[in-house]
């Protein structure tokens, strides 16, 4: 049984963060027949972690670690199955939006060498994990940790110097990538903005008003939403040039490069200010 809480919004966290657990255990239990299964997933096991991000002061990190541990793992435990399709989906918006017939021509020509990746990719994790029935025990097992986390120590200041944290993070992070224009910062970046993203939703869920230092916090949630699409788009961009690169060695017959236009982003990024 869970503790009781003894703050309102102890009880909501520990009702929202039983809420995802449900919705992530219902997404394993699909994704070895629907992608869709596993993008849900990783999505739920991210705003769980967020949330653990922002009650692990109040509720101890001697608790929270451990849970957030292995959520962490079974996030990683998805990511190949995650980029490969990433990069599918990504390859075929690319033939679509083709603007020479060459151009079509050679994405289409590399569709199903891209699927058949994808499909071994999903046959080794079968092999290993079929249907997903350890990852979905492990999902229920933490769902159980998650409801014995003492909730009742939460209230919503906790929440209001955690989200601080999360905004000076995030701050940095975008400093960082701005002056660097490495992969990995920009990466980090979208990382950090799509915490606090998530963060600021649970804010709203948990009915806890979003301040900083006494004031309303300035950043739009929309904004921050526009950042991590914005930054979304180069990530893909650059697990679908990792994908063709490996392709090309391994296909002596693959496509020239000169044949493919690169996508370009569709809007300019806008730094959080």
């Amino acid at each position: 049984m869970c503790p009781r809480a003894t703050s309102r919004t102890g009880e909501r966290a520990a009702a929202l963060a039983t809420d995802e657990a449900r919705a992530l255990v219902a997404a394993l239990a699909i994704a070895p027949g629907d992608p869709a299964g596993v993008h849900e997933a990783r999505k739920s096991l991210r705003r769980l972690r967020s949330l653990l991000a922002l009650a692990r002061s109040a509720l101890g990190k001697e608790v929270v670690d451990p849970v957030d541990s292995e959520l962490r793992a079974l996030t990683k435990s998805l990511s190949g199955l995650r980029d490969g399709q990433v990069v599918l989906d990504t390859a075929q918006r690319m033939a679509r939006d083709a603007s020479t017939a060459d151009e079509a021509v050679s994405w289409e020509a590399l569709l199903p060498l891209l699927s058949q990746q994808q499909e071994h990719r999903l046959a080794d994790v079968l092999s290993d994990d079929p249907g997903f029935m350890r990852r979905q025990a492990q999902a229920h097992r933490q769902a159980e940790r998650l409801q014995q986390l003492p909730w009742h120590r939460l209230h919503g200041g906790d929440l209001r110097n955690a989200l601080a944290r999360s905004v000076y993070r995030q701050e940095r992070s975008q400093a960082t990538a701005l002056a660097s224009g490495r992969v990995d910062d920009l990466h980090a970046w979208r990382r950090r903005s799509r915490r606090l993203r998530m963060q600021l939703a649970a804010f709203r869920k948990l009915h806890v008003r979003r301040q900083m230092n006494g004031h309303a916090l300035a950043i739009a949630p929309r904004h921050i939403a526009e950042l991590v699409d914005q930054l979304g788009v180069l990530q893909d961009l650059a697990l679908l040039q990792q994908a063709l690169a490996t392709l090309e060695r391994a296909q002596a017959r693959a496509a020239p490069v000169a044949k493919r236009r690169r996508p370009a982003i569709p809007s300019p990024i806008h730094p959080l200010t």
